[in-house]
């Protein structure tokens, strides 16, 4: 029968990180987290749904009550914004959660594509106020940078065809 020997050094089960930037309750995942995931998701599905409708024809059966879902998608995305906006935030790192998801809420709401295009150049002229220490606030900010930039696209592809009717 073998005997069970530690191989581990006493001191080496210490923790490694003691000093770091924020304290670990400050980069766990918080309520305002996990809504602003869900809201990149929804806003993710409702990009995917207006692209879609944007390419169907309006007679075609398969595409009936389509319009109707893009739409609860959209109000769906400007609940989960208003939820991360109206939560008091559990940490510092909250603020540029919270900060993107006004800026995606005015974005799903805006009406023009000048407007749009002014809430774009907002987040790309104050970059520091939506940057978050931790690596994963980072990466769902960046996501939702992306889909800013996507919302502005549609914005401008939707007024372009307004002028110009095909």
């Amino acid at each position: 029968m073998a005997n069970c020997c530690p191989i581990t050094r006493v001191r080496a089960a210490k923790d490694l990180h003691p000093a770091l930037d924020a304290p670990v309750a400050d980069q766990a995942p918080t309520p305002i987290f996990w809504t602003f995931a869900a809201l990149i998701d929804a806003v993710e599905s409702a990009v995917g749904m207006e692209r879609d409708l944007s390419h169907a024809m309006s007679w075609d059966p398969a595409m009936s009550g389509f319009a109707e879902e893009a739409e609860s998608c959209w109000q769906e995305c400007l609940r989960l914004a208003g939820d991360v906006l109206a939560a008091a935030p559990a940490s510092a790192s909250d603020q540029p959660l919270q900060r993107m998801s006004m800026l995606l809420h005015f974005l799903i709401e805006s009406t023009s594509a000048d407007e749009a295009l002014r809430f774009q150049h907002l987040l790309e002229s104050n970059h520091e106020l939506f940057t978050a220490e931790d690596s994963v606030r980072q990466a769902a900010l960046r996501t939702a940078a992306r889909q800013v930039n996507t919302l502005a696209d549609l914005a401008l592809s939707a007024a372009a065809k307004d002028c110009h009717p095909g």
